[in-house]
């Protein structure tokens, strides 16, 4: 076994102990970084320190280092050597040598105080940290798990639960943690957690596409009857379906060493698969055309689905399609609608049309009556009719939804794996389908459903603030639809999980009903969006590709905690490479 290498403590004028509003900090120091191989940023560190009232425990993370040189002339003693051997005010000429290292200053953000308890569950009583360290502490890194000296192991100390769904290994600097060959991997604890909800944060190309497929993999793995629902609005999830044309994501480095199953077997998992394709009114693309074609051989159920107007509760629902900034528009088609539902109809938008078109050759004057009975001005009228045609786009033109006596999106009670394409539609269709489908599982929900919705983009469906004409009032329905969802589809078991790499376009709702966050590469403006720290987010501009810090109160771990993710045989390769080989494999039978 390796000696143990402690960092003694560091303060001078310059560097006191301080604990404020952003937390507990203290710095220490080591003579020969070499030493520490463990040392990087984002590692969690112990400190011990026995005082007169018995030893005890500082948790912590390391959020910054700098090296000092003894050749600084600004410098008040030299501390590349130890105190006990040299004294710090000797000339340098006057020091022994040679001197071939320099020492390291480790700044670390202390989390948590553990004081030795018997009684206690884990050993331990965890309480805030209250005091600095004293002269006589001494910072070094725990061992990973418990049971080799009588120290807090790394296990404890992060509080990782004992099972639950696998997340990643835990780790510091560009690996995670390892002892003879053993991680400890970071468990989320699903199961027993009331709320579920988890909020996402990566910019493009720190791994989060990667994280998101591995996650439905993950949880239909741990429980076959989770139904996974995936919006798919950059294109790359529905490469999911298509195993035997994607390159499945190859292992690197650590990651070679974690075993995995085989592609067939995560395919098989992940099974059965349900495709859902919002028709357009222009018809499919060659893209989608051919997707569909091999997405049926892989025995797929393949669906193309249209909206009805008829399903909305109101067509004022989709007020921001009208283009139009009248407010009483919006009402008069609501009436309308209304008074047709009211005799037995279904208001369709020909419907809508046909009634609008008979109020006005019924009367030439400047106001006529609606046939709910309210009076509205000739130009609304006329307004409306130009909204109902700007709906053409979007409802009533797919003639087999439209004729079907239930709703198309009845669809996604599905028992497997859905995955709603979302990525050739423009932002007004996009936010118009996913609107929709959180109106429709709330309105659906069921008891014990165990079903987890994946919301990519989420800035796009719930804003911080509305733009455009006539977007308050879906702004503001949009907004209450998810906080509806979000409160109280949980106790049905409708979970969310919501992903950007925009938050500072969130809506703030959004991290609130979300107890469980997770941050990947991130740009330091945006980490006040989920109450990170300025340290930590600087951490987080540094990550590699699939590493992230999580931070989940009710699974045990409060704290940040840095998890590098696995790198399983999922397909997932470059689209522009994958479009190619979708369309020459859909021209071979």
């Amino acid at each position: 076994m390796k000696e143990r290498q402690f960092a003694r403590p560091y303060a001078d004028v310059s560097t006191p102990f301080t604990v404020d509003e952003r937390g507990a900090f203290a710095e220490f120091i080591i003579q020969d970084p070499e030493l520490m191989p463990d040392l990087a940023l984002g590692g969690t560190v112990l400190v011990v320190d026995k005082n007169n009232a018995g030893p005890y425990y500082l948790a912590g993370q390391v959020v910054g280092l700098r090296s000092l040189t003894p050749f600084s002339p600004e410098r008040e003693n030299l501390l590349y050597i130890e105190p006990d051997k040299e004294d710090p005010s000797l000339l340098l000429e006057e020091i022994t040598g040679p001197h071939t290292h320099q020492p390291m200053i480790i700044r670390i953000r202390l989390e948590r105080e553990m004081r030795v308890d018997a009684f206690a569950d884990s050993g331990y009583v965890i309480s805030a940290v209250q005091r600095p360290p004293s002269a006589r502490s001494r910072m070094f890194f725990p061992d990973l798990l418990p049971g080799v000296t009588d120290a807090p192991s790394l296990q404890q100390i992060l509080e990782i639960k004992p099972s639950g769904l696998g997340l990643g290994n835990v780790g510091f600097g560009n690996k995670p943690y390892e002892s003879n060959g053993n991680f400890l991997t970071y468990r989320w604890d699903v199961e027993n957690l009331d709320n579920k909800h988890m909020f996402i944060v990566g910019e493009s190309g720190s791994g989060k596409t990667v994280f998101l497929k591995n996650l439905a993999y993950e949880l239909r793995r741990q429980d076959t009857e989770n139904r996974i629902i995936l919006t798919d609005v950059q294109g790359d999830i529905i490469q999911l379906l298509l195993p035997n044309i994607a390159e499945p994501l190859k292992a690197r480095d650590w990651q070679k060493n974690v075993e995995y199953d085989s592609p067939k077997s995560i395919y098989e998992t992940l099974g059965k698969f349900q495709l859902i394709i919002p028709a357009k009114l222009k018809g499919s693309s060659p893209n989608v055309i051919a997707l569909k074609e091999l997405a049926s051989r892989n025995g797929v159920q393949v669906r193309e689905v249209g909206l009805r107007l008829q399903d909305l509760t109101s067509p004022s629902d989709v007020e921001y399609l009208f283009r139009s900034s009248s407010d009483q528009v919006a009402m008069l088609l609501d009436d309308e609608a209304e008074f047709i539902r009211n005799n037995n109809g279904v208001p369709t938008l020909a419907k809508l049309k046909g009634a609008l078109n008979h109020a006005l050759g019924l009367s030439r004057e400047n106001q006529i009556a609606s046939h709910a009975g309210t009076s509205y001005y000739r130009s609304t009228f006329q307004a409306g009719l130009r909204a109902l045609h700007s709906l053409r786009e979007y409802f009533d033109f797919h003639q087999k939804s439209l004729n079907d006596s239930s709703n198309p999106m009845d669809f996604f009670d599905f028992d497997g794996t859905t995955i709603l394409y979302l990525d050739e539609l423009d932002h007004d269709e996009r936010v118009m389908w996913e609107m929709q489908l959180v109106k429709w599982l709330y309105d659906n929900k069921k008891e014990s459903w165990k079903a987890f919705v994946f919301f990519d983009e989420a800035h796009q469906i719930i804003p911080a603030k509305p733009s455009g004409s006539g977007s308050i009032g879906t702004f503001e329905r949009l907004r209450v639809n998810f906080e509806r969802l979000a409160r109280e589809g949980r106790k049905f078991g409708i979970n969310l999980v919501l992903s950007t790499q925009n938050p500072k376009d969130l809506h703030p709702i959004v991290p609130e009903q979300c107890p469980t966050k997770i941050v990947m590469k991130i740009n330091p403006k945006n980490a006040s969006v989920v109450n990170m720290g300025d340290d930590l987010a600087m951490i987080a501009n540094r990550f590699g590709h699939g590493q992230f810090w999580i931070s989940s109160p009710f699974n045990g771990t409060p704290d940040w905690v840095r998890v590098h993710s696995w790198a399983p045989p999922l397909p997932h390769e470059p689209m522009t490479k994958f479009w190619d080989k979708v369309i020459d494999a859909a021209k071979k039978r």
